[in-house]
């Protein structure tokens, strides 16, 4: 993320610039700066409001062309239930109306996030789409949860400490120790 200090006056602003809100930097505003833009490029959108560094991130947007073409995403229900993504997510068909509900659910066993593709109301599969509209907004569904997934993992290495970086790494079962780039044995291994 590259930060500049250009307004919109000046010579060289561009509208893809996005104001971080100096209020977001909790003390640690550099002195004489009024106001603070991120670049925010094509596909990508703006984290404000973070507790650590400057308060701000950039993230990869959700690409459209993923899109469930002929349905729209009309509502979601969901939640990060110890950090995985868990609930349902609704889609209207734009030519009848049917309802898919696609739920979203991690597996343990498998350790891996699954969509089914749900009554809009009841807990069974649905049966009124075929496979191909259901896998079109089964993708839909987890490109959107994939940005989601990506996002808060970006938003919380943002913001981890060496500690809370080797905590997690332990957790994760890769509680290695960690080696300086110049480690000799690292040069064994190539």
């Amino acid at each position: 993320m590259t930060f500049t200090h250009k307004h919109e006056s000046q010579p060289g602003y561009e509208p893809r610039l996005r104001r971080i809100p100096l209020s977001s930097m909790r003390d640690q505003s550099p002195p004489n700066v009024q106001e603070l833009y991120a670049d925010v490029q094509d596909g990508q959108a703006l984290i404000p409001g973070l507790r650590m560094g400057i308060g701000a991130l950039t993230v990869q947007r959700w690409d459209s062309s993923y899109a469930a073409a002929g349905w729209t995403l009309y509502g979601a229900d969901l939640t990060l239930d110890m950090g995985h993504p868990f609930g349902s997510i609704f889609y209207r068909n734009d030519a009848d109306g049917r309802v898919l509900r696609v739920g979203v659910k991690w597996h343990p066993p498998a350790q891996q996030l699954e969509f089914p593709a749900l009554h809009p109301s009841k807990p069974e599969l649905t049966s009124d789409c075929s496979d191909e509209e259901v896998d079109v907004v089964v993708l839909d569904a987890r490109s959107r949860i994939g940005v989601l997934v990506a996002a808060n993992a970006q938003i919380g290495s943002f913001v981890a400490t060496e500690e809370s970086e080797d905590a997690i790494l332990e957790a994760s079962g890769l509680g290695l120790e960690r080696l300086a780039e110049d480690d000799p044995r690292l040069a064994r291994d190539a």
